[in-house]
């Protein structure tokens, strides 16, 4: 059974002559014929009986044409929806991200874009670490992360979108509090917390950390905001190497220290999306949103490729 016989089928039980429906089918008689043939074949039962050069509908054929009329306007319907919403943004973007992002720009950026398309696509935001978020990119349970670079993902579409400085943080009650400034040779005396390895940030990190011969650091955090609500409420001898977002700007007892020779743009964050799915145009839309957003640190300039973000 396939489209074209159900629509032979629901033109013959209109008209109820096969000479007359098989012109306005634009097909021939025996065409029309053989496909009735085998439809009534499949279902086991007669759907039209002659009544001299028309045809009237048997009770199964009539049982069947109401289905069927149903089952063609479903699919009319159905081309409809899929007609609109792929000329018009309309639906979902599953948006994954990293604290990074969740400081002012996130929240702005997903305000901006609803407004822009009246609220058509509705963005569903979850909160995963780039490893994660990657691999749903993968799968497919997401359509955009905003996050680190991995590296050797080749099938995985990378924007930059935001630079974050990385700094010393201690409780306003710490030592270096009056400081504004600190060596990498300093650190070596202070109780040092960051960013786990495995991790884009967390391998950055480490390399610098090694680099300058920074010794006995604790890399155990995933992310900024525990090790920020681990500086605040229980570490007042120690310090934590981290990024100025979220886990920086949630606590007011934090006090940064900007370390000598770290780059003012330590680390890039950046909207990532599989290059081989195939996305709705909502999706799309929104990517194309991103890339132009006046909100982005990085609108208009050209960033080198650096292993590891």
């Amino acid at each position: 059974m396939n489209f074209s016989q159900l629509n032979y089928f629901k033109k013959l039980a209109e008209v109820l002559h096969y000479t007359r429906a098989a012109q306005e089918l634009f097909i021939t008689q025996p065409t029309l014929s053989g496909a009735i043939s085998s439809l009534e074949k499949e279902l086991g039962a007669p759907l039209f009986e002659r009544n001299g050069r028309s045809v009237l509908l048997t009770p199964y054929g009539e049982v069947f044409y109401e289905h069927v009329c149903l089952a063609l306007r479903a699919i009319d319907d159905g081309v409809a929806a899929v007609s609109a919403r792929s000329s018009a943004s309309f639906g979902t973007v599953n948006l994954g991200t990293t604290f990074t992002t969740q400081d002012h720009y996130l929240p702005s950026l997903i305000r901006d874009f609803e407004e822009a398309f009246d609220k058509r696509v509705i963005v569903k935001v979850s909160q995963g670490f780039t490893n994660y978020l990657t691999e749903q990119l993968h799968r497919g349970t997401l359509d955009v992360a905003f996050c680190g670079k991995r590296d050797n993902e080749p099938d995985i579409a990378y924007f930059p979108v935001k630079h974050c400085e990385l700094a010393l943080y201690v409780r306003d009650d710490h030592p270096l509090a009056s400081r504004e400034t600190i060596t990498f040779g300093e650190l070596n005396d202070v109780d040092l917390h960051t960013y786990r390895r495995g991790t884009p940030i967390g391998e950055r990190v480490a390399k610098m950390l090694e680099e300058a011969d920074v010794r006995g650091a604790s890399l155990g955090y995933d992310d900024d905001v525990s090790m920020g609500s681990f500086l605040s409420y229980n570490g007042g001898n120690a310090g934590a190497l981290m990024l100025d977002s979220l886990g920086a700007q949630l606590f007011s007892n934090l006090h940064q220290v900007r370390v000598e020779g770290v780059p003012e743009h330590f680390y890039t964050v950046y909207m990532a999306y599989h290059k081989k799915h195939v996305h709705s145009r909502a999706v799309t839309d929104f990517i194309d949103f991103v890339k132009a957003y006046p909100g982005n640190d990085l609108i208009g300039q050209v960033l080198p490729e650096v292993a590891g973000e």
